[in-house]
């Protein structure tokens, strides 16, 4: 919607910490700032970048850092509005590095943009939690920062928790009443927000305050018409009316919102097949961004890789990259196709009946995210052990570089290193699709119980290398034995301990065993001294693809993977909230 442009543009770029009269302006960096201003709704990006450079410039030197990030913020935008997404997140994960090493706090701001950036790509989720995090770092004086924080939670959240975007709207009303250009904004997601919750008195109350507030400030700018052209027209039944509005107003909405804005209709004209086409468009809307950004994403390393320079001796690399980006494509059309395939066979179980109908709606929009969580994290994982092959390859293949042969060999091995790397990727996504398949384990294998903790103990030292204190205690005799799946018993007590391991810069791991005759089963205790797990993310660690960073290395499967393969184990797998002072899992297994 052009709400969403204006709303940034008037309350992200030009805050007053960005916006002149904070500092000592001279009449040359006046006309910088303007001809900046002007780039940043161009097109021409090359003109913009160095612009923005020199207003970068221009703040370190006056030492107004708030400033300074604003508009390295801004290039953000900038590249997003452009579809370049891959690029806009990549610099907004830079600019939080620098922040985090420099002790600033001004993470809201890249909180913000990483909202809006997910937000146009139709990930809920992700544009949930970012504009959530931007609040909860947001400076409580930051008048502007907030409006603009809280309108964006407000549209967000207008079709999926209505009431809350209604709490977030009237935060943001309250702090827009002496600006009529934001209070107006406040009206028209005011009348956005009571479409879905189907409150049409509280509407025309609205409607009817909108028109004489655009009256009374007639040189305000021109938007919110249509949007409430078409609440209007909903309310009054005049559907035929609605749809014209909507079809017509080119500028006004996105393609996404129309189909939000369809369903709505539909569904209060009760036309529930026509509402699933929508969604089902939605989908596809959604699919196409997601597979625009997975290309861009694959171009974008190409470029950097510089395919063209290396010689012979990069052969082998250019090989598995091919590999690594033909399996990534595959992955996708094969989710695609099987997205396909399962919605045909919604439909025709949701003609018999409309309550049928709710019920694939629901299995449909809530495959989307894990399909935009999939993409989202194969995309994030591979960046990083990409970017050291292409840097090293690159050096090492370049004829102006004296390299030492010690020098060479370290950038061979971490070019080996980050290889392997990406194949445990592939190969941890082929053990989570075949793993997906299974509904049982085998229990053919005699586990000793001791000799396998210890066996594991060894193998994490290997990897540990005398940083942590690693202890294993048993109540158990060395004979104890019980009937299990081995190979799937390894899996989940690898991971736990490798997770222990990751997250514990000091202190130990310990793996504790005893036995509860009472309830015939055997418990593997892993306990750590490391950062632990904040209460508001506990509840949510298990599920897929959820990790408690963004930013570290992962694809959040491995409790998932962990937990299911406890079940088909007819075991256990849980948190023990009660400890404090690190993380500890508990897997319970039975041995009757």
């Amino acid at each position: 919607m052009m709400l969403r442009k204006m709303i940034f543009c008037l309350l992200f770029v030009l805050t007053p910490a960005f916006a002149l009269g904070t500092e000592q302006e001279d009449s040359v960096f006046d006309k910088l700032y303007e001809r900046y201003y002007q780039l940043y709704q161009d097109t021409d990006a090359a003109a913009f970048y160095d612009i923005s450079r020199q207003m970068m410039d221009y703040y370190q030197k006056q030492g107004n850092t708030h400033s300074y990030y604003k508009v390295m913020l801004n290039e953000v935008l900038y590249d997003s509005e452009q579809g370049q997404s891959y690029r806009a997140i990549k610099k907004a994960g830079e600019l939080l590095e620098i922040m985090k090493q420099k002790g600033d706090k001004h993470y809201y701001i890249v909180y913000s943009a990483l909202g809006s950036l997910y937000e146009t790509r139709g990930n809920y989720r992700l544009a949930n939690r970012y504009y959530t995090d931007a609040l909860n770092n947001c400076e409580p004086k930051d008048t502007n920062a907030l409006m603009s924080i809280y309108s964006r939670l407000a549209e967000l959240k207008a079709d999926r928790e209505p009431k809350k975007a209604w709490e977030y709207n009237e935060k943001f009303g309250a702090l827009s009443k002496n600006s009529p250009q934001y209070y107006k904004m406040y009206l028209v997601f005011k009348a956005n927000i009571c479409l879905y919750l189907n409150d049409k008195q509280q509407f025309l109350k609205t409607y009817a305050e909108f028109q004489d507030y655009c009256k009374q400030h007639a040189d305000l700018l021109v938007f919110g018409n249509s949007l409430m052209s078409f609440v209007y027209d909903t309310f009054q039944g005049n559907y035929d009316k609605a749809l014209n509005t909507l079809d017509a107003s080119t500028s006004d909405f996105t393609e996404l919102e129309r189909c939000e804005l369809r369903i709505k209709l539909y569904r209060m004209m009760g036309e529930e097949e026509k509402a699933l086409e929508e969604v089902n468009r939605r989908r596809d809307l959604r699919d196409s961004l997601n597979s625009n950004m997975l290309f861009e994403n694959i171009n974008e390393i190409n470029t950097e890789m510089g395919i063209a320079k290396l010689n012979e001796q990069a052969a082998k690399e250019r090989e598995i990259w091919l590999a690594i980006v033909i399996v990534l494509l595959a992955a996708a059309l094969g989710l695609i196709v099987w997205r396909y395939l399962t919605r045909r066979r919604y439909q025709k179980e949701l003609i018999k009946q409309n309550k049928e109908l709710e019920i694939a709606l629901d299995h449909a929009q809530e495959s989307d995210r894990m399909k935009d969580s999939f993409i989202e994290h194969v995309s994030h994982e591979i960046r990083t052990p990409l970017n050291v092959i292409t840097g090293y390859a690159q050096i090492i293949t370049n004829p102006s570089y004296e390299l030492k042969e010690e020098e060479r060999n370290r950038m061979l091995n971490d070019i080996s290193k980050n290889t392997n790397a990406i194949t445990e990727i592939v190969n941890e996504l082929l053990e989570v699709a075949q793993d997906e398949s299974k509904k049982h384990y085998q229990k053919d294998d005699t586990i000793v119980v001791n000799s396998l903790c210890k066996e594991l103990m060894a193998k994490v030292e290997q990897l540990n290398n005398g940083r942590l204190t690693l202890t294993f205690n048993s109540e158990l005799a060395d004979d104890f034995t019980f009937r299990c799946h081995r190979q799937a018993v390894e899996k989940v007590l690898e991971h736990l301990l490798g997770n222990a391991l990751k997250f514990t810069k000091e202190g130990s791991v310990d793996l504790h065993v005893h036995e509860s005759p009472d309830h015939g089963v055997v418990r593997f205790v892993v306990t750590d001294t490391g950062i632990g797990i904040p209460e508001e993310h506990r509840n949510h660690i298990f599920e897929r693809f959820y990790k408690v960073d963004m930013f570290k290395q992962g694809f959040g499967l491995g409790l998932t993977m962990s937990l299911k393969m406890a079940i088909l184990l007819d075991g256990s797998l849980v948190l023990d909230n009660s400890y404090k002072d690190g993380s500890r899992f508990i897997l319970t297994l039975p041995i009757g």
